[in-house]
């Protein structure tokens, strides 16, 4: 369906499934060593400004996964995708293709983002740091909108006349 996969592909799948598995995994090693208060949101500079308790923790792995669940859902269902372009028979495998591949680096990115902060929220609440490096953060979030801009450019492009 919509060409084979390419390493392309099993690369971002294994990448979105490990960084799920960070999300699960962290909580867990680091449960005894947490103090009950932790921090649960950050201001534009990184800066943890609400403190939750430590069951807190584990609202970004359930939103992750329920995330990478749908995504994955999304991601074998391209027809049902709200596609930027008229489907015709000459584009419908290329953008069926190119909507597939953006929705598995969107969850690869989202995982990865969701990952990064909570060992930031762990690290803060060890007292190894004291905020979030927003670059990072920013960086996740550019990276996001790189992959819109090439999903578009992609989309859009005419299919050559054979």
């Amino acid at each position: 369906m919509f060409g084979q996969k390419t390493p392309f592909d099993y690369l971002i799948g294994f990448l979105a499934l490990a960084f799920l598995l960070i999300q699960i995994i962290l909580p867990v090693l680091y449960w005894d060593q947490l103090p009950e208060r932790l921090p649960v949101h950050f201001n534009f500079r990184g800066d943890p400004d609400r403190f939750g308790n430590k069951l807190s923790l584990f609202l970004l792995p359930a939103i992750g996964i329920g995330l990478f669940i749908l995504l994955t859902v999304i991601g074998r269902n391209p027809q049902a995708m709200n596609h930027p372009v008229k489907i015709s028979d000459e584009n419908r495998d290329r953008v069926y293709r190119t909507g597939v591949q953006f929705v598995h680096i969107l969850r690869m990115l989202i995982g990865a983002l969701f990952a990064y902060m909570l060992w930031g929220i762990i690290q803060v609440g060890l007292g190894g740091h004291y905020q979030l490096d927003i670059r990072v953060v920013y960086g996740f979030l550019g990276g996001t909108m790189l992959a819109m801009v090439w999903f578009f450019i992609n989309v859009s492009k005419k299919d050559k006349e054979a």
